[in-house]
């Protein structure tokens, strides 16, 4: 899991207004940690990141936790994105294209889907599909080389948690940053809220009636040779990267729980 440490003798010169953190008129009652780093970044100091520290942390285990968890992260993260752009300029040119990049990325995703799936045609919607696919198994197969662990090819599925789950929560994030009620994190009480399925019901629908109306124009007009091609290869490639890697993750995660059911945990609370 992740973990911060921050200089005592900085935190000292803004403590009370980071506590006392207010957005839009309401009490920021998460993102706390982001809000911290980006004081600090205010001062004109700079972050040091290492991948070697290792700590305990509590993750959600089921959809809607997670789904809750998403939407609170992107809350406080076009906030503090707000917050953390009035000092790029103390910064390094780089950090502040990523920090743009990343900061409208979803809004060009959402509006690259919406057109693909209503203007575009079958073959265009099936392409990008591929392609992002492709470019999520190569960017998974290179972070397990570099760290050495094929399991880690396996982090290809997030392309589709992201489209299907996140750019919604996103935007809904967006509508809702200035509520805090429901999404806290509730580590202490299991927390099953189905508000966060507003947001994806919506994305499935759009996107649905998206491939309806486009499947409803091509049958209007025949298909050229080339555009099968692509069609019937397109789709055999498809299916046969979800049977295989599905397939093995199964195996991969009946290996994990025989594994944990070996072993026995004491953990000890102070």
């Amino acid at each position: 899991g992740p973990l911060g440490m921050y200089r005592n003798s900085l935190l000292h010169e803004f403590l009370e207004d980071w506590y006392n953190q207010t957005f839009m008129g309401s009490h920021c009652s998460f993102g706390d940690d982001r809000h911290l780093t980006n004081r600090v970044l205010s001062l004109g100091y700079a972050t040091k990141y290492t991948a070697r520290s290792k700590c305990l942390t509590e993750t959600p285990i089921t959809y809607l936790r997670w789904l809750n968890q998403q939407t609170r992260w992107s809350k406080s993260y076009f906030r503090e994105w707000l917050y953390n752009s009035m000092w790029f300029h103390k910064h390094h040119l780089w950090m502040t294209y990523e920090a743009v990049i990343t900061g409208f990325f979803p809004f060009f995703l959402i509006a690259t889907a919406i057109q693909l799936f209503y203007q575009g045609r079958i073959w265009n919607i099936l392409l990008f599909l591929l392609i992002v696919q492709l470019v999520a198994l190569i960017k998974s197969s290179f972070a397990s080389c570099l760290r050495g662990n094929i399991v880690m090819v396996f982090m290809s599925f997030y392309s589709v948690l992201y489209m299907s789950s996140l750019l919604p929560a996103k935007m809904f994030a967006i509508a809702t940053i200035n509520k805090s009620g429901w999404g806290t994190s509730g580590r202490k009480t299991i927390v099953v809220n189905f508000i966060g399925l507003i947001p994806i019901s919506v994305w499935f629908t759009i996107l649905f009636v998206g491939i309806i109306y486009t499947i409803i124009q091509e049958t209007r007009k025949p298909f050229l040779e080339s555009e099968k091609i692509v069609l019937i290869i397109g789709a055999i490639v498809y299916a046969s990267y979800w049977v295989v890697f599905l397939t093995l993750y199964a195996v991969l995660i009946m290996k994990c729980g025989k594994r944990k059911k070996g072993q026995q945990y004491d953990m000890v609370l102070d």
